[in-house]
């Protein structure tokens, strides 16, 4: 009865750091709350214990750990050689965090259109966008779904470009019965707060290439810690994420709980003012610190149970959308898809996500344009509209619907519900 009547006041979301479990918070608040602990907050075992845990997860020889995903990118470009005017290719439909840190090296994002049916590159367009500046790839198996990997190898051998596979919604993910991020030459992962295991913030980057693991790993030594302060803010996000989808909808306690701890700056945001606009922030690259680490260690035993729930619950969603007015997502053949979320097309999107909310559906918009997030200026990120079309249309039609352990078949059964109430709605008001 209490877990039915707490459940009552949670909102049904996409994101807002579901992942956390009461763990987590325990784990925080040692740091947050222990004054013994506080020395803790930097250095540590944890990074290093976690490091061999990934090799062995996903059978690398090198795992390097970074403050967050986009510095292990910017790590894997400047060991890689990157410098000015060289070009990296990248899909379309993606986030700044790439383009940023492919600029912050002095070189140039090209971008190549999706495939609408699975998100990801289309391996058809990558050689037309192939110069004699081009020096990588980086390939973005998008919400859990690998790219075809086969191809884009057999491109990038044949042109003597390095394959990035950006891993961040895909942890234990697969293709040919191969993890991802073993595949390329060089990978990088996210421990972000809505990803597949959740530390706030934290990355990884994993390569079988000793010289280039070698060279990642001096370049991280290298790196700072980010401020005691900042760290702090990030071990509260699992203490008001927690607290606030408990609360969400008791007298909107949970929302108040949430806008006040971003407005005063008790928890951090996902990407920095800085970051939307395109500019490097203070302290980047960085070290991942201690105290995230062990967040993510726990959250490491949980990722094959996480990842099972998320292929069941995508596979309810599949049973019972099939119909007309939505396109469901198509996993790569010969792969595993772990369904960070289970993304749809539709038509009149911000009208659906609207009325969701009203239902206490919080269903998600990602990404909401080519470049991610919205506030984004794509000039800046050197991307031409409509350069793209696939891309810009698949970012105008994708809603991406929760997955997370916190689903059940309820909770599908009524998003489901409403999206059908939804466009019967519009067909008959037609």
């Amino acid at each position: 009865m209490f877990k039915s009547l707490s459940k009552k006041f949670q909102p049904i979301a996409s994101s807002l750091a579901p992942n956390y479990t009461i763990w987590d918070v325990l784990i925080v608040s040692r740091y947050l709350f222990l004054p013994w602990n506080w020395r803790r907050l930097q250095k540590g075992k944890n990074s290093r214990k976690l490091e061999r845990k990934f090799c062995e997860y996903v059978d690398s020889r090198w795992a390097v750990s970074f403050e967050n995903g986009r510095s292990g990118l910017y790590a894997i470009l400047k060991c890689l050689g990157i410098k000015d005017y060289d070009e990296i290719i990248l899909q379309a439909f993606t986030t700044v965090a790439l383009s940023n840190a492919i600029k912050w090296c002095g070189a140039k994002p090209i971008y190549v259109d999706i495939k609408k049916e699975t998100y990801n590159i289309n391996p058809e367009k990558i050689e037309e966008k192939i110069t004699s500046k081009t020096k990588a790839i980086i390939v973005q198996h998008t919400f859990g779904n690998p790219c075809e990997m086969d191809k884009i190898m057999e491109i990038a051998r044949k042109h003597n470009l390095d394959v990035i596979e950006d891993c961040a919604h895909s942890l234990g993910a697969e293709y040919q019965n191969k993890k991802l991020g073993t595949i390329g030459d060089v990978a990088f992962f996210s421990f972000g707060r809505d990803k597949i295991i959740s530390a706030v913030a934290g990355g990884m980057v994993v390569t079988n290439n000793n010289k280039l693991g070698e060279k990642i790993k001096e370049f991280k030594n290298q790196m700072p810690y980010q401020k005691k302060s900042l760290i702090v803010r990030q071990l509260f996000q699992p203490i008001v994420a927690y607290k606030s989808l408990k609360l969400y909808y008791f007298f909107n306690l949970g929302k108040v709980i949430m806008y006040s701890a971003v407005k005063f700056k008790i928890i951090t945001k996902a990407y920095s003012k800085e970051e939307r606009k395109n500019k490097r922030p203070e302290n980047f690259p960085a070290k991942m610190p201690n105290a995230l680490a062990e967040i993510a260690l726990h959250q490491m035993k949980l990722i094959d149970k996480f990842n099972k729930h998320r292929i069941e619950i995508a596979r309810l969603y599949r049973n019972l959308l099939e119909r007309g007015n939505i396109t469901l997502p198509k996993p790569t053949t010969h792969s595993k898809n772990i369904f960070l979320w289970f993304t749809i097309l539709v038509e009149n999107k911000k009208e659906l996500i609207k009325k969701a909310r009203k239902d206490h559906l919080l269903l998600g918009d990602w990404f909401p344009q080519a470049i991610g997030p919205i506030e984004v200026n794509l000039e800046k990120c050197d991307y031409q509209k409509g350069s793209c079309p696939i891309a810009e249309e698949v970012s105008s039609r994708c809603v991406n619907l929760p997955t997370h352990f916190r689903m059940d078949k309820g909770d599908v059964e009524r998003i489901v519900t409403v999206i059908d109430k939804f466009y019967a709605n519009q067909r008959n008001n037609k």
